[in-house]
């Protein structure tokens, strides 16, 4: 064969073989077009995947999105509707819950979930007594009827128990998988959406969709989550292309930032989540109301809203937030709106403190778990109360996995945050100011008359009624003052513009839910 006919010859395996490779490189393309994933960036970690024991944010974010509930909110709204309930009714005056099931659920290991697992899951949550329990603590006993129908009996009547059946603790696990007197914290098996397939804590999680899920598949088939250092890494991560959507938390200038970026969309929405601080009610100096109202008087949230949050969140004068119904700026009517450092002095004087012997006291935050800005809240405190001439204060940090551990037993004055468990104002009420409860949080108020007045407005059926006993109970609040409301936040959320904005889903009760999240091409 001579020279002239190798080349055309060469030439066509040549370009054969090109075709080939980049027929399988479009291939490949197309595979992960179609590939319906989701690349979320987030600072904030989880502790555990086991619903008894989550009571932070995060890791309650991937049971909601991996579990499913009795009941549970509307997307976007606070209305309470039908989860794997499909019927209930409430008898003897909130003492008795009845529901109906769905019979055509499953859990994400193929199991069938029936009324058997509904009880062992809220029981087994009510005695391993982990963070949460308060919230199904007053269970007597779950009746099941049949495999779809059971009652819950509890020891008292309690209208907002509803409610309660919406959080992670009431999320249903397989009896035949998990432990009854221990926790399973490493990994989840639910019924809901998506199954967690992936947990490395501080570095991500990864979602992928539930083949067993009894509603309308989620809309993202897989969905990762990294767990970044810093609102700075992930405004640059989004500003780069690198992630499909970022929440929590996300600084205030970086907030603006993004909002101003044509690369990147927005979404805002006033949260129900709120800041304050704990003052610990049974130890010295703060056993002594008038140290706690000196406190009171001296803080100046305007200040801190515009020097610390940029604006993008909102002074708070009550533990329930605005928004809420029956929320009574109480803080605002006792202490006013701006500091009064002759007030704190004279409640100081009080307590037996001058310039000469100050109050010394240690203000502890956690690091990152609320943001890069807790170290500037923290430091716009020490520097308000050290205007009275009469406190001392030394900012001290821990980390928030033994922030945790230590808030209900060594610290005297910390720095805490909440968001609602159930939309429902005993759920800013009865979990710091109930004597059984508040321990948790490190304040250990007990007060007779408040714990009667708790009691009671969980049996009073009226709207009106119950408001006027939350007004009574926000106003002992404020006048014992064992806690400080500051601030009350905002949702922020940013992500790519093919993403569909009505699909990223912000509400009042904070859930936020990846399974509703699609982007215009799917």
């Amino acid at each position: 064969m001579n020279s002239k006919n190798i080349i055309p010859i060469l030439l066509l395996v040549i370009v054969v073989a090109l075709g080939g490779y980049l027929l399988y490189d479009y291939e490949e393309i197309f595979e992960e077009i179609e590939d319906k994933e989701l690349i979320v960036g987030t600072t904030d970690t989880a502790t555990t995947l086991d619903p008894a024991d989550s009571y932070d944010y995060f890791s309650s974010a991937i049971l909601y999105n991996s579990l499913d509930t009795l009941v549970g909110y509307e997307p976007g709204t606070d209305e309470l509707e039908g989860n794997i309930a499909t019927d209930w009714e409430i008898e003897e005056g909130g003492e008795v819950y009845s529901f109906e099931l769905r019979d055509d659920v499953y859990f994400q290991n193929g199991e069938h979930l029936t009324a058997e697992d509904v009880k062992f899951s809220l029981e087994r949550a009510r005695d391993l007594e982990g963070m949460p329990s308060s919230l199904v603590a007053g269970i007597d006993k779950v009746v099941v009827l049949n495999d779809y129908e059971l009652e819950i009996h509890l020891e008292n009547p309690s209208i907002p128990f509803l409610s309660k059946l919406a959080y992670t603790v009431a999320g249903i696990v397989p009896k035949e998988y998990y432990p009854e007197n221990e926790f399973r914290n490493e990994s989840v098996i639910g019924s809901g959406p998506y199954e967690v397939v992936e947990w490395v804590p501080g570095e991500r999680v990864v979602f992928e969709e539930n083949e067993y899920y009894w509603g309308d598949s989620p809309e993202a088939e897989r969905v990762e989550i990294n767990i970044l250092d810093s609102s700075e890494e992930l405004k640059t991560a989004m500003d780069t292309g690198q992630l499909d959507l970022a929440y929590r938390t996300i600084k205030p200038t970086h907030m603006e930032e993004l909002r101003l970026s044509e690369n990147v969309e927005t979404k805002s929405f006033e949260s129900p989540e709120i800041r304050y601080i704990v003052l610990d009610a049974m130890k010295e100096p703060f056993d002594d109301v008038n140290a706690r109202r000196g406190i009171a008087y001296a803080v100046d949230r305007e200040e801190i809203v515009e020097e610390v949050y940029m604006n993008e969140r909102y002074p708070l004068y009550s533990m329930v937030p605005s928004g809420m119904w029956s929320h009574q700026p109480v803080f605002e009517d006792v202490y006013g709106d701006y500091q009064d450092l002759d007030y704190a002095t004279d409640e100081l004087e009080e307590a037996g403190y001058s310039e000469e012997e100050p109050l010394e006291i240690t203000l502890w935050y956690t690091p990152s778990h609320y943001g890069d800005l807790e170290i500037d809240l923290a430091n716009k405190l020490k520097e308000q109360l050290e205007m009275t001439g009469m406190i001392d204060v030394t900012v001290e940090s821990e980390v928030w996995e033994k922030f945790t551990g230590r808030m209900g037993d060594d610290f005297k004055m910390h720095l805490l945050g909440w968001y609602p468990d159930f939309y429902d104002p005993d759920n800013y009420l009865s979990p710091f100011l109930q004597s059984e409860a508040s321990s948790f949080i490190g304040s250990h108020y007990a007060d007779e008359e408040m714990d009667q007045m708790l009691a009671e407005q969980r049996q009073i059926i009226s709207h009106d009624e119950r408001t006027d006993k939350f007004i009574n109970i926000q106003e002992k609040l404020a006048e014992e003052a064992p806690y400080i409301p500051l601030v009350q936040g905002e949702q922020f959320a940013a992500f790519e513009p093919e993403i569909e904005s009505e699909s990223v889903r912000l509400g009042p009760v904070q859930i936020f839910r990846y399974y509703t999240i699609r982007k215009e091409d799917w």
